[in-house]
């Protein structure tokens, strides 16, 4: 499918545009719409300043039992990440016939540890408070505590399409998103959020290799590490290009510095045939690969949803099949006509399918279709839908 939002016809009407525009797959269905604006990695934790030491005396007491005492100022450490780790402090000197001068200056304090990174991939460590010098027995100063890690790992759960409003990704938890297009969405760029392209099918410059290779190559220049191929090619209403005629597009997608994901189809036989066909091609080829295959599954027929998702995770073993032990992305998927009668069971499904995420490791991304009836996850205030809660509570790395 390729859809950012709704119209108002089609939340009015959704059930009669799906049964009218889209073919069951696995009981699936989708609409049309257009291709995929990028958003940077997100910063790691910050660092803080160092603190400076207290600087400690070592007068010397001279003569008899007079004892010299050793400095005693105390070294600050640095707010946000921390300071450099205190030294010992230097013994205080002996006097002349008498005892051994008293301690020097404390160790400096030790920092405090960075701020969360902002869906990073890990927060600085935090640096040590700078060290106090001075008289005998002073101790080093303490460590600095580590930075909150910022979100780390590898980008899982993800959003699929334009939000109604950027911030919506961030209260989602979301480590990732794609648009259906080259661009990533206006104004989201501030989230940090990474963005996928897509290369949709479009008749034009998306359906010619010229066009393909220029593409790929600015994904390249804007350092996006992952570039999706055709949107349901299998599928009349959405790029509707035959095997032979992806087959033969397919070089043009080739760079090695980033990754290529299949086209996805739908879920049904037809899908089923188009891409089966299409990865014979590429797994007995020297020129033709994908680095990951992705793909699409929504239920259609009432009890297709169960809260097992044991339908759902009938496709990904057929998905596993193919030869290559292939990461496997779902770029969409959800509950559609009569497999979504309530929003209960939808979230029942949701909650299932995570369980069999955890069972089958091949599964390296996810992203949701929140555009249909009972499918939602952020209300129309701003809010989170019960099934966005839930989502949003779900780990967004793995």
């Amino acid at each position: 499918m390729d859809r950012r939002r709704p119209s108002p016809f089609c939340v009015g009407f959704g059930a009669l545009a799906l049964m009218l525009g889209c073919s069951a797959q696995n009981g699936s269905t989708e609409g049309a719409g257009t291709g995929g604006t990028p958003t940077g990695g997100g910063s790691g934790g910050d660092t803080g300043g160092s603190g400076d030491g207290g600087t400690g005396g070592s007068p010397t007491g001279t003569g008899g039992n007079g004892t010299g005492s050793g400095g005693s100022p105390t070294g600050t450490g640095g707010a946000g990440t921390g300071g450099v780790q205190g030294g010992a402090g230097a013994g205080g000197t002996k006097a002349t016939g008498g005892t051994t001068g008293t301690g020097g200056g404390k160790a400096g304090a030790s920092g405090s540890g960075g701020k969360a990174g902002a869906s990073g991939t890990g927060g600085s460590g935090g640096r040590a408070g700078a060290p106090g010098t001075g008289g005998a027995s002073a101790s080093g100063g303490s460590s600095g505590s580590s930075g909150s890690a910022g979100s780390g790992g590898i980008p899982f759960k993800g959003f699929a399409g334009d939000p109604t409003a950027c911030a919506d990704m961030q209260h989602l938890g979301v480590s990732w998103y794609y648009n259906w297009k080259q661009t990533p969405t206006n104004g989201c760029a501030s989230t940090n959020i990474p963005f996928v392209p897509m290369i949709w099918g479009h008749t034009g410059s998306e359906q010619s290799a010229a066009g393909i290779t220029s593409s790929v190559s600015s994904f390249v220049s804007k350092s996006y590490g992952y570039v999706l191929g055709f949107n349901e090619p299998d599928n009349s209403t959405q790029s509707n290009i035959t095997v032979a005629t992806a087959v033969s597009l397919w070089p043009s997608f080739n760079n090695s510095a980033i990754q290529l994901g299949t086209p996805a189809t739908q879920a049904n036989s037809t899908g089923q045939t188009w891409f089966t066909s299409f990865m014979g091609s590429v797994n007995g080829s020297t020129t033709l690969h994908a680095d990951f295959i992705a793909i699409h599954w929504y239920g259609w027929n009432a009890g297709s949803c169960d809260a097992a998702a044991s339908q759902f995770e009938s496709y990904i073993k057929y998905a596993e099949g193919f030869s290559g032990s292939r990461p496997i992305w779902i770029t969409e998927w959800g509950c559609l006509n009569d497999s979504a009668p309530d929003t209960q069971t939808v979230l029942n499904f949701y909650k299932g399918a995570l369980a069999v995420f955890a069972k089958h490791p091949r599964v390296a991304r996810y992203s949701w279709y929140p555009w249909s009836t009972n499918n939602e996850l952020v209300n129309s205030d701003g809010t989170l839908t019960a099934l966005g809660s839930a989502y949003a509570a779900a780990p967004a790395y793995k």
